[in-house]
């Protein structure tokens, strides 16, 4: 098949979306017509949309003559790509002018587009109704937006935690677009680049597609074909409007429904809980910074600085509520999970410790980012247990390094705490930490308050080689090594936190199933969400209960699992 191909268009606005840009470069070429092969550089004078034209020839007067005995001609010049071509026009008036040879003639009944095959995108719009699916080798299929697509591949969007998950040159198993009529193309390929948009809101996946045969060729760019002249229909100002396709009705003839808008998703996250959906934001934002440090890119500053100020202030508002609504975000990455629970009890064990809210700030957000730089080391590295080989020991050190080169934009951020939080969360009293492998006498308290804090959260998250331990057993590891870590700051950890703390499904003798909403002075359940009882576990139930009344589930038997009673906030 031809490496080119063209298309006409007709609505008004589509042709001046195209005609625009060469009028304000100016200058286009004109030639006439029939088989007329030679063409000379003019000026596109005046454009007068659905009206008139006029085109300045006073650089080429021997232009005149056929022009004033009424020959026929098109202009046409490039436009992003694209080679733009009127059709036939004739010059209906001689503009008067000492200086200049100046005519005008009709405004066109259409133009010719002519892109390169493989390297023309045509753009889909929501109300076109095409629907898309993304499958990739050992993960599940993915509902996707389709934005763009040509012969070559195709642009999607995802959501950010989806993102996430995908590798440049991954293999694409079958990406299969749905349209209105029934019909569906099925192509696969390769994932060229995973990038975020420029709201920070959404993953852009660039595809390219396998070498097709012929047969899939000629549907494919049917289909490319098609998208592009429906959307030429759209807003009609037109006397000569294009018929509708049948590839965008249904096979009754109905329009189509306009396809989902691709957001973040917000499932499980109550629309009525503030706290949890501006938790959600800064996950958003998380996971859009983490595909910009794997593109090269630098920590945006802004952002940083915007998504602290809103962790701080949502701890502020009512710590134990933001406590409860992480539990809602359990369908992030692991993470992106981890850096905001580190983020959110390491600002609280701060501010109860009196620190002033500048300094809170630069805690929050030197905790959100601790972890970004972990996204460009190999899986396999991230489940090495301690103690560290040289090696492994200096592939760490690189990357908190870089994530610290990274911060440097952040004019607004203390460095001595960014640097303490960064570089020390991850040392132990004993030097078997990285990356410096520094002893006590060289760790801050700030250094000492987050390895604590980021070794409890860690071991209570599930990994791929063991089980999530209960908060019981983290406590118990961290005592039980105080040539490790600092006994006073877990002791502080437990008496803010408590072993059944806010968040945590908590089980008692009656076999009631509750998540901890709220805990007293001493770090007891003073209200929680009752949601089952394992007698009955077809049963779901609904009822928030307080003090005293809880004392009517029975003896409190400690934390569980949620995931053992197929129980999540989400």
């Amino acid at each position: 098949m031809s490496e080119t191909a063209s298309t006409d268009i007709v609505n008004a606005k589509a042709k001046w979306e195209w005609l625009e840009p060469l009028y304000l470069k100016g200058g286009v070429s004109l030639a006439f017509e029939p088989g007329d092969d030679e063409s000379w550089p003019v000026l596109l004078d005046e454009v007068t949309p659905d009206e008139s034209m006029v085109v300045d020839v006073t650089a080429i007067p021997a232009l005149a003559a056929k022009l004033q005995r009424g020959d026929t001609f098109h202009l046409f010049g490039h436009v992003n790509g694209a080679l733009v071509r009127t059709g036939p026009l004739v010059a209906d008036a001689t503009l008067e002018s000492n200086e200049r040879l100046r005519y005008r003639c009709g405004y066109p009944e259409f133009l010719s587009t002519v892109h390169r095959r493989n390297t023309y995108r045509a753009e889909i719009r929501h109300e076109m109704g095409v629907t898309a699916t993304l499958l990739l080798t050992g993960q599940p299929t993915l509902d996707v937006e389709l934005r763009n697509l040509s012969l070559g591949g195709c642009l999607l969007a995802v959501r950010l935690s989806d993102a996430l998950a995908l590798k440049q040159d991954q293999r694409i198993e079958c990406l299969t677009l749905h349209f209105p009529s029934g019909q569906r193309l099925e192509v696969n390929g390769y994932v060229r680049h995973v990038r975020n948009d420029a709201d920070w809101t959404l993953g852009l996946v660039g595809c390219e597609f396998d070498t097709l045969d012929l047969n899939e060729e000629r549907k494919l760019w049917y289909c490319v074909k098609e998208i592009e002249r429906e959307g030429a229909r759209s807003a009609l100002t037109s006397d000569k409007a294009l018929a509708p396709s049948t590839l965008f009705r249904s096979p009754d003839g109905r329009r189509p429904k306009p396809a989902p808008v691709m957001r973040e998703s917000t499932v499980g996250v109550p629309s009525g809980n503030a706290t949890a959906r501006r938790l959600k934001h800064i996950a958003d934002y998380l996971n859009a910074q983490q595909l910009q440090l794997q593109n090269g890119g630098e920590i945006a500053a802004s952002l940083l600085s915007r998504q602290a100020d809103s962790l701080v202030a949502l701890g502020e508002q009512g710590r134990e509520s933001l406590l409860y609504a992480m539990g809602y975000l359990s369908g992030e990455t692991r993470l992106t999970q981890h850096s905001l629970a580190v983020a959110i009890h390491a600002t609280d064990l701060a501010r109860w410790q009196g620190h002033p809210r500048e300094t809170l700030k630069a805690i929050a957000a030197s905790a959100l980012v601790h972890d970004l730089g972990k996204s460009w080391l190999p899986p396999s590295l991230l489940e090495s247990q301690i103690p560290l080989d040289e090696d492994q020991r200096d592939q760490l050190g690189r990357q908190v390094a870089a994530l610290i080169e990274r911060l440097q934009p952040c004019r607004w951020l203390d460095p001595t705490i960014a640097v303490t939080v960064i570089m020390q969360v991850n040392e132990r009293l004993d030097g078997s930490g990285y990356p410096l492998g520094v002893s006590a006498d060289q760790l801050d308290e700030l250094g000492r308050m987050m390895a604590v804090v980021d070794v409890i959260d860690a071991l209570t998250r599930p990994r791929a080689d063991r089980a999530a331990w209960t908060r019981v057993e983290a406590y118990r590891y961290l005592l039980a090594s105080p040539a490790a870590f600092d006994n006073a700051w877990v002791q502080r950890y437990i008496k803010r936190f408590g072993t059944t703390p806010v968040g945590s499904l908590v089980k008692y003798s009656s076999g009631a199933l509750a998540w901890v909403q709220r805990l007293d002075e001493q770090g007891k359940p003073l209200q929680v969400h009752l949601v089952l009882n394992d007698r009955s576990p077809e049963r779901r139930l609904d009822q928030i209960l307080v003090a005293p009344d809880i004392g009517q589930l029975g003896r409190l038997e400690g934390a569980v699992a949620p995931e053992s009673f197929g129980l999540s906030l989400a």
